[in-house]
């Protein structure tokens, strides 16, 4: 009978068929038998279901006043079944009469109550739940849709009504116990994780275990780890966040005729995501991919300055975090300000206030490191410090702390906060001299300079961008030309060169970053 779901008991799942009778399916030798319905059950519109652990058999001729017929199969080798109960509806009052009169009508449970006795538990397809004792009686009403949020519900001949068993099972096995149980997809699983993006998002095509396993999250954080191992860093260009444009170094070449836009900011990449501003339209971007997506905020005062949102990456519930901070007051003569901080997931709906950082926040983009994302304090704010100060925030924790910096100020020079080699570094470029000194923090708080690079030439704002793990090289923006900086040797290998100034991460339309 097709309007009947299947029953599941004893390892086997029960059918019931038009002529009364139970087809079943053992689902561990996958064989088709049959059982035998009680006495008078055959050639009936019966209701099969599970009651107390047994299979259960109900009749009562629907919208009307017809006995109510359960029988309970309390053998199932032998097949015996025992009579339940027979409820007499005409004992019933014409008001539970009409309030209990349904097209489906089926025992859902069986449950002590405080005189000691049983009930039977019955639900309707107006989905109206009432209880009774076996031996006889009244009916209790313990649940009317009326009386509830839900309101009236229409009568069906169908079951409406079950009770709710809590369980932690999930449905099938999930995509990344399927990696672990078959070698031959795990063995795919190492290989395709050293393959570049291109080739693995070809690769998803291949079949839909393939498919499956590449867009599972276990996969895409392993492939970030294993793509961008010893490898010289890649070089893109973000030519329109807006419409995903994004362009190789190779490509770029000879493409002068692109205009920089002045207005762009971009982080560095963590774990595959970067997030900007272009013209004050914020968004979130995979360069490798060329997807974009923009950012709204609820509470967009029409502010802008480079440092206000943060990207980072919350390892124990494996999703990126974006903190986005704005100035409700800020007053440059007095040093006084105020901060609004707010935070959410990239794929949630809802940012969620936080207690803002108890120093301001200078405009330069931040940047995630070791599961903390790190801004530079804007020294013409707050409270005078002799050196530079670094607000940290722990993603997982959500909490800010107030670090020491190196010992430079901003003055007349530019500083970049990044991160490079999996440390956190202070880049400052000083372009009276055409120099740039890149200070390295240590896990004991204590800021070393690792690098002090001279050059012919450097814009206001030169920046490093990375660090090839292959040679040691670091990759460069001089504002003028991306290049290659060996410590070794001191000599700056030019791979790209603009007729314009390149306006570093901070506002390149070509915003160079380690994929």
């Amino acid at each position: 009978m097709e309007k009947n779901p299947a029953v599941f008991l004893n390892g086997y799942l029960h059918f019931l068929c038009c002529d009364g009778g139970i087809t079943t399916f053992n689902i561990s030798d996958e064989t088709f038998g049959s059982l035998l319905p009680p006495p008078d059950f055959e050639n009936v519109a019966s209701v099969l279901t599970e009651l107390d652990g047994c299979l259960c058999l109900c009749y009562g001729e629907p919208d009307s006043e017809d006995p109510i017929h359960s029988s309970v199969l309390r053998d199932y080798k032998e097949a015996r079944w025992e009579k339940l109960c027979c409820i007499d509806r005409t004992a019933w009052t014409e008001s539970e009469r009409m309030l209990m009169n349904s097209l489906w009508i089926a025992p859902i449970g069986i449950y002590n109550y405080s005189g000691g006795g049983r009930k039977i538990m019955f639900g309707t397809g107006s989905c109206k739940v009432f209880a009774v004792d076996p031996d006889g009686g009244d009916p209790e009403i313990l649940l009317t849709p009326e009386d509830t949020m839900v309101g009236s519900c229409e009568d069906d001949y169908v079951p409406t009504f079950v009770l709710l068993e809590e369980s932690l099972v999930p449905v099938g096995a999930s995509i990344e116990d399927m990696v672990l149980s078959s070698p031959t997809t795990e063995a795919w699983f190492d290989i395709l994780n050293w393959l570049p993006t291109r080739s693995v998002l070809e690769l998803r095509l291949v079949c839909m275990e393939w498919h499956g396993m590449i867009m599972t999250d276990c996969f895409t954080q392993s492939h970030v780890i294993h793509a961008n191992l010893k490898r010289s860093p890649l070089i893109k260009f973000i030519v329109d966040p807006r419409f995903g444009y994004y362009m190789d170094l190779d490509e770029w070449i000879g493409q002068d005729g692109f205009l920089p836009d002045f207005d762009l900011v971009c982080s560095q990449p963590c774990h595959g995501l970067n997030v900007g501003s272009c013209s004050s339209w914020d968004f979130v971007c995979n360069p490798t991919i060329g997807y974009c997506k923009h950012i709204q905020f609820d509470d967009n005062d029409g502010t802008f300055f480079a440092g206000r949102i943060g990207l980072g990456y919350d390892t124990e519930i494996e999703k990126h975090v974006m903190v986005h901070i704005t100035y409700e007051e800020k007053n440059l003569e007095t040093r006084c300000y105020k901060l609004q901080c707010k935070m959410k997931y990239v794929d949630g709906c809802d940012w969620d206030p936080i207690d803002p950082p108890s120093r301001p926040i200078a405009g330069i983009p931040p940047t995630f490191v070791n599961g903390k994302i790190y801004w530079m304090v804007d020294p013409n704010l707050g409270p005078v410090s002799a050196r530079s100060e670094i607000v940290a925030f722990n993603v997982n924790i959500e909490e800010f702390e107030v670090l020491q910096g190196p010992p430079c100020t901003h003055g007349s020079g530019h500083m970049t906060i990044l991160e490079l080699q999996g440390a956190l570094c202070i880049s400052y470029s000083d372009q009276s001299r055409n120099t740039v000194d890149l200070w390295m923090m240590k896990d004991d708080g204590i800021s070393l300079m690792e690098y002090h690079i001279v050059l012919d030439k450097l814009a206001e704002n030169a920046a490093p961008l990375a660090v090839d793990p292959t040679d040691g090289r670091i990759l460069l923006n001089t504002g003028w030309s991306l290049g290659y900086y060996d410590p070794r040797t001191s000599a700056f290998e030019t791979i790209y060169t603009k007729r314009q100034a390149l306006s570093g991460l901070s506002s390149i339309p070509l915003s160079a970053m380690k994929v």
